[in-house]
């Protein structure tokens, strides 16, 4: 699962960005809003949490701008200010949640979890002969043995999973496994072979022209 923090204090953003990837999540870690603005541009996130007092825009205008785009990434405001009326600004401006600063880091981590629960899929999605993949840790496994998956393998079979049955194009992949940067196509085949070698063949096939396909 790939996170978007935004927080301008760098100790509590490195304190959160250690703790959440010790669990497994994929951190991309910002401390200004316009450089929030231009990663969810170029990129998709499974959650994103927003301080709201920033060095440039402020948190409110980032959740503003993803939900003008149509985003509906999950996203939980942390701020020191517990006033109603920012309170309630926060929620119609369309946060899903709202954490008073400070806070208990594992408080952070139940309202993570409760979120991204109720908007993926199951956290044990069976595949096709014997595999398991639980999408809460990106984890593979087969008969209870773990597969080892390296962080760009279990980004990109997170993205199958996720689309599992339909067609994941190399845009798609580009802009969820290297946070929209310009990669080679053969960089980005290069990791399919790889992903494919981890599972049984003929799991993931190739839609030509188009991307590629993870099997019901």
């Amino acid at each position: 699962m790939k996170i978007l923090l935004l927080e301008d204090d760098f100790s509590l953003n490195r304190a959160i960005e250690q703790h959440l990837s010790s669990m497994g999540y994929f951190i991309t870690s910002c401390y200004r809003g316009e450089d929030a603005i231009e990663r969810l541009i170029h990129s998709r996130f499974d959650l994103c949490i927003f301080d709201i007092h920033l060095p440039d825009i402020d948190g409110h205008t980032v959740l503003e701008h993803l939900r003008n785009n149509k985003i509906e990434t999950p996203v939980i405001i942390m701020s020191a200010m517990k006033d109603i009326e920012t309170i309630k600004n926060s929620y119609t401006l369309g946060c899903d949640d709202y954490l008073k600063k400070p806070f208990d880091i594992e408080e952070l981590t139940v309202r993570i979890d409760y979120l991204l629960n109720r908007s993926s899929s199951p956290k044990g999605v069976v595949l096709k002969h014997g595999f398991l993949f639980q999408t809460d840790s990106a984890t593979l496994s087969k008969n209870g043995v773990e597969i080892e998956l390296s962080s760009r393998e279990r980004l990109a079979l997170s993205l199958f999973v996720n689309n599992i049955g339909k067609t994941v194009s190399t845009s798609m992949m580009q802009e969820y496994v290297w946070d929209g940067e310009e990669v080679e196509t053969v960089t980005i085949r290069s990791l399919i072979h790889k992903v494919k070698a981890k599972l049984k063949s003929g799991m993931i096939v190739n839609i030509r022209g188009v991307g590629y396909k993870l099997l019901e």
